[in-house]
């Protein structure tokens, strides 16, 4: 896939999630790919129209990893991988608006057999000019909301939706980030399973065993500096636990995120029982890797968070990653350039429309 220019700091977006006792509220926890602005709900334009009127779309199976998670620990259970299939039915676009039905299905890795059906109503989504994307789920059986925002991409000539995303309730969260392809229904029929040894994001393979320090007013008031851990990491989805200051609520917590390929981040945190999401870009590599995040919560933006890599695995570790990568590398040399397999994967000659 070809790299794109990073997003602008100040463009980043994200969305926040509480939970007060027993009770959960979830609204605007599906996070954006891509520039996103203040005027994206005003802003409408008829470019996008004629491909997203009538349509439907799917996770492609090189993106159908996903990972689940109970509602209070990232950590404690381990989050375990699954697949997430979700379907899209939109109808008619006019200058930029639509709406629709979303399906979601995910089945455990561990038991494919089980298969978690999730239905949703599309109230509304609209796509701007430059493609930036903001989707209101509201699940059908518990009323609630998921703001979902995203960025068209196009590789080979195909336009595509990538997405990030965490949603769920107090037993279950999902996080996922995919590429949402076109597709015709009466011809194709969308895969189910994610195929193990398929790695679709492996240029921030280097953060799994680092160790950050992140300057965050919003997740340890003002001024305040916390520490987090990437314990695990595979196929840009990373997680593990984390410590602020002493004495406070988020004194302990836990993290669960993404990294797309093009550096997008989503970084979810639970402290005390509050689910924050935070948005932004990482650059750099080892110790000069550097992650700016914002939050938002609906109508306003949060102060930016900066983290900092602070500790990266010894040197035979590194030399074990880098091993790998060369492996990867040469892997993907071989098979052809990665857009090219992705668009051959996500765009068979008979599912996908190509953009006008």
């Amino acid at each position: 896939m070809e790299r794109r220019q990073a997003i602008p700091e100040e463009q980043v977006v994200v969305a926040k999630a509480s939970r007060a006792g027993m009770g959960w509220a979830i609204r605007a926890v599906a996070v954006l790919l891509g520039s996103v602005v203040p005027g994206l709900a005003s802003a409408q334009s008829a470019t996008w129209d004629a491909l997203l009127s009538n349509s439907h779309w799917y996770v492609p199976q090189e993106n159908l990893l996903a990972y689940a998670t109970s509602g209070t620990s990232f950590t404690d259970p381990a989050p375990y991988a699954a697949s997430d299939q979700t379907l899209w039915d939109l109808g008619t676009a006019t200058n930029g608006l639509f709406s629709g039905t979303a399906v979601a299905t995910l089945r455990p890795s561990s038991n494919p057999l089980i298969a978690i059906t999730s239905t949703m109503s599309i109230v509304s989504g609209i796509v701007t000019d430059a493609g930036q994307i903001r989707m209101t789920f509201v699940n059908a059986s518990s009323a609630s909301q998921t703001i979902g925002i995203g960025q068209m991409r196009t590789i080979s000539g195909t336009s595509y939706m990538e997405m990030q995303m965490i949603t769920g309730n107090s037993t279950l969260l999902t996080t996922h980030w995919a590429y949402m392809a076109k597709y015709d229904p009466g011809s194709f029929t969308p895969p189910t399973l994610f195929p193990d040894g398929t790695l679709l994001s492996q240029e921030w393979r280097w953060t799994d065993g680092s160790t950050w320090q992140m300057q965050s007013d919003d997740l340890f008031a003002a001024g305040g500096v916390g520490t987090f851990t990437v314990t695990d990491y595979r196929n840009g989805y990373f997680w593990g636990p984390g410590s602020g200051p002493p004495g406070t609520a988020a004194e302990t917590f836990t993290q669960i995120g993404s990294i797309t390929p093009e550096g997008n981040v989503l970084f979810n945190v639970l402290i005390g029982g509050t689910l924050t999401s935070l948005t932004g870009q990482i650059t750099g590599t080892g110790l000069t890797g550097r992650m700016a995040l914002r939050s938002y919560d609906g109508t306003t933006f949060g102060p930016e968070a900066i983290a900092t890599v602070v500790a990266v695995p010894e040197p035979a570790a590194i030399a074990m990653l880098a091993m790998a990568a060369v492996a990867w590398a040469a892997a993907r040399a071989a098979g052809g350039h990665r857009s090219r397999r992705l668009a051959q994967s996500v765009c068979p000659r008979r599912a996908c429309t190509r953009a006008a």
